[in-house]
């Protein structure tokens, strides 16, 4: 699969801030897309699967229980996400500072890097139970707000865990958020909605 392929965009009004949506292990860009229509109804959307692994097992970067992510990939992969980006919305004429970041699971843990790092653009991020992965040299992110969400019966990724990346984000200067729902690893109805109202209002680019 080219890297093209990895690739998919959804029209939205221009003056709506565009949506970045990175997917979970496994996940499609369709998904996606229509995961990001329902959390942002007027924005342009970006989809851009991992390039790690294919198929079902394809992420942003590699990570099992026994062998930790690897430093230089996740930098290489936060640096691509971003160049793809910025073309993205240069081509189409979108505002990629106001650019709002949505990621699930080993996305939600590629945007968590992505934003400690100052690679990727923009001051928003949702970050659906993220998995834990060291930043070596955060940069100060005041200008951020995230909102994060964890399950008490989640067998992947632990409330502790999503506490862990929310606290890493805080000490950049980031405003945090953090939901903790009764579910598992699959977002709940409940979780989408209080993502959602949190969203909402900011929604604008004024």
């Amino acid at each position: 699969m080219g890297e093209s392929e990895l690739i998919e965009t959804m029209p939205g009004a221009n003056t709506a801030p565009p949506v970045l949506l990175l997917q979970g292990t496994g996940g499609t860009n369709q998904e996606m897309l229509t995961f990001g229509r329902r959390l942002a109804p007027q924005s342009p959307l970006i989809t851009i699967a991992g390039r790690q692994g294919v198929g079902s097992q394809r992420q942003y970067f590699r990570q099992t229980a026994s062998t930790p992510a690897d430093p230089q990939q996740l930098e290489t992969e936060a640096r691509w996400l971003a160049e793809q980006v910025t073309a993205i919305c240069r081509n189409h004429r979108w505002n990629r500072d106001h650019l709002i970041t949505v990621g699930y699971s080993n996305g939600a843990a590629m945007a968590a890097y992505g934003l400690q790092t100052g690679c990727l653009p923009g001051a928003t991020a949702l970050l659906f139970h993220p998995l834990w992965v060291p930043v070596a040299r955060p940069q100060n992110q005041q200008h951020r707000q995230v909102w994060l969400s964890a399950g008490r019966h989640d067998p992947l990724v632990s409330v502790a865990t999503v506490q862990r990346v929310a606290d890493a984000c805080a000490a950049t200067g980031m405003q945090t958020t953090v939901t903790v729902t009764g579910g598992t690893h699959h977002m709940t109805p409940g979780e989408v909605l209080q993502a959602y109202q949190w969203l909402a209002p900011r929604l604008t680019t004024d």
